[in-house]
């Protein structure tokens, strides 16, 4: 009667082989997992800010290796979040996504409630909120430099363009 580790040569060899096929399956399905998660990770930024048509510009650019989905911006003044609706070449956009390396020059309308209107505060600070396509949530923010803050926008007729450089 056999043992079980009763083996000849080719029977040990075939079950060596069989388990280091397991080992590299393993650690493949481990790279191609990992690569997974740390590939398609956007990276949103405000680039720059400027006063265009008596409006406030930002240029937005995604630097990451994935689209940036559902792009949402608030316009931060002390701890008040006010939701900015962005407008893209004189058009609001209900749903902003920005691809790999991929600008838009964003036009920042505050949406405030009916009893609040009153003379245009420029926000202190912007924060953005965006997912990947894996549905992370990513955050940041970009502070709105001082002496864009303290200038007052002068109304101009006419579409509003992009005055900021690619």
């Amino acid at each position: 009667m056999r043992g079980v580790m009763d083996l000849d040569i080719m029977e040990a060899c075939s079950v060596l082989s069989s388990i280091s096929t397991l080992a590299i399956a393993l650690t493949s399905w481990y790279q191609i997992r990992r690569d997974t998660l740390i590939g398609y990770v956007p990276m949103v930024v405000i680039d720059d800010f400027a006063w265009s048509d008596g409006r406030l510009v930002a240029q937005i650019r995604n630097y990451g290796t994935g689209p940036a989905l559902d792009v949402k911006l608030w316009g931060m003044r002390g701890r008040d979040a006010v939701p900015i609706a962005p407008m893209v070449d004189g058009r609001r956009v209900t749903g902003l996504h920005l691809a790999p390396a991929e600008a838009k020059c964003v036009h920042l309308v505050a949406t405030r409630p009916s009893s609040e209107r009153g003379r245009a505060d420029v926000p202190e600070e912007i924060r953005i909120r965006y997912y990947s396509v894996r549905g992370r949530t990513f955050e940041g923010r970009a502070e709105i430099p001082q002496d864009l803050r303290n200038v007052e926008p002068q109304s101009e007729l006419g579409q509003a363009g992009c005055d900021l450089p690619e």
